[in-house]
């Protein structure tokens, strides 16, 4: 039969477009898997409790002062000011804070999927300094409630016991939450300071906390120093500085924070005008890394499967050029539907043992297949396995490519540099003009797939 080249490009790319539909099926597949362990992140979340986020101790005194608040409802349309009494909260943040922590880590699973959770056990001792009752434009005070020492946990259901809060170590009881003022906000603990309190004092509190894949505090004081220890061997330390000191090793890591107030500028000009300051990139800490997982390094094998499938594909073709062997179209879907299955098994086999193991055995079982089929369809056991092995090397290749993260991108482009150099090279005398008007040199009694 005559074949025109520009028909049998058109069909192979045809095809290509054909098997887009099963890769995106597994990639779907995929994003399915990754959601529902994004919802038993959350459930455990939800029971355990969520990333915790500490800011404090500070000082909030509030009071009531007669503010001039600008109008624009006068006579005349004309701008006037008047005098208001509003509520406010006052804020003084500590001379020093140190905070020292240590976490016990653990994986807890829904099912097949899982999340870091910790138990962690916070001492912080904060000096307040000696004018702390200074108050700015007295004369506009009409009225001061006693003051209050505050500490922000983001999550209190994380809390194992009711915290201790010393103050010149002295024990306070804790004020009712339904005690405090509504402007403070959730997620506060609070004592009142005694009224014979004067001059500088020294706090220290007690923290049984629990939570779930991060812990940060906000560095709410002129020197704040932070140190953690765990056992956890995968930190990722982020937020508004890195620690100056950090050990890392298979059984967990320990590190050293130090900043300041001009470091910390914006979270304490938030904090001493009595609002809530949530911005994560204020605070410093750590984060509980999972190691990649089966679901991550499969979906960013996925994003191989178009190149592999075209790189058979071209094989294919240069056989056919070359050869003068003409191969059916359901032959080329055929061994494009054996690739798509392996990307199937690799997420099937990555969510029950370790990727690397699932990469093999995926990649070992449809080289195979391919290999048992083409020895058939090429009528020669060389040809077979010889196409076989060849799609293992590049298997291969695409697990180094998906290990090396650093180096992606060159040893990608490495490898497709490489393949169409091959091509180039092995057909630069083809006569592609002879080749697209050339019988196939195989009668119709010949298999042609």
């Amino acid at each position: 039969m005559r074949q025109t080249l520009f028909f049998k490009l058109l069909t192979i790319a045809g095809l290509m477009l054909l098997l887009v539909v099963p890769l995106l099926m597994i990639q779907g597949k995929v994003a399915e898997r990754s959601n529902e362990a994004r919802q038993v992140k959350y459930q455990i979340a939800r029971q355990v409790s969520g990333v915790q986020t500490l800011s404090g101790p500070l000082v909030v005194v509030p009071r009531v002062r007669e503010q001039l608040v600008e109008r624009g409802d006068c006579r005349r349309q004309e701008r006037c000011a008047t005098v208001e009494q509003r509520s406010v909260l006052e804020s003084q943040i500590p001379d020093t804070l140190s905070v020292e922590g240590q976490l016990q880590t653990e994986m807890r699973y829904r099912g097949i999927y899982g999340t870091p959770v910790y138990r962690s056990l916070l001492t912080l001792e904060a000096v307040f300094p000696a004018n702390w009752q200074a108050v700015d434009e007295p004369e506009q005070v009409v009225s001061s409630r006693p003051p209050l020492l505050i500490m922000r946990i983001s999550d209190l259901r994380g809390l194992v016991e009711r915290p201790q809060i010393l103050v010149n170590d002295t024990p306070l009881p804790l004020v009712e939450t339904e005690q405090l003022p509504q402007a403070l906000g959730d997620s506060v603990i609070a004592v009142q300071l005694p009224a014979d309190l004067t001059g500088a004092f020294t706090v220290k509190v007690r923290l049984n906390l629990n939570g779930t894949d991060s812990l940060a505090l906000l560095p709410l004081a002129k020197e704040t120093r932070l140190g953690l220890r765990a056992d956890w061997p995968h930190p990722s330390f982020e937020g508004l500085v890195l620690p100056v000191d950090r050990e890392i090793s298979a059984e967990g890591f320990t590190s050293q924070w130090r900043t300041n107030s001009l470091a910390a500028a914006s979270a304490i000009h938030c904090a001493r005008n009595g609002r809530v300051c949530d911005d994560a990139g204020q605070a410093m800490g750590v984060r509980l890394v999972q190691p990649v997982t089966g679901l991550l390094s499969s979906e960013r094998a996925l994003k191989y499967s178009f190149l592999i499938v075209g790189l058979t594909f071209a094989a294919f073709f240069l056989f056919e050029v070359l050869r003068r062997y003409p191969l059916h179209a359901m032959q080329y879907l055929l061994v494009g539907l054996a690739l798509a299955m392996f990307y199937l098994l690799l997420v099937a086999l990555s969510e029950h043992i370790d990727f690397v193991l699932a990469y093999l055995s995926a990649a070992l079982a449809c080289c195979g297949l391919i290999g048992v089929y083409l020895m058939a369809v090429l009528r020669s056991a060389r040809a077979g396995w010889g196409f076989a092995g060849s799609l293992l090397l590049v298997l291969g290749l695409i697990y180094g490519i998906l290990m090396a993260e650093d180096y992606a991108l060159l040893l990608g482009a490495l490898l497709l540099f490489a393949a169409l150099a091959a091509v180039m090279l092995v057909t630069r005398r083809l006569d592609w003009y002879a080749f697209s008007v050339r019988s196939t040199g195989k009668s119709a009694s010949d298999p042609a797939g």
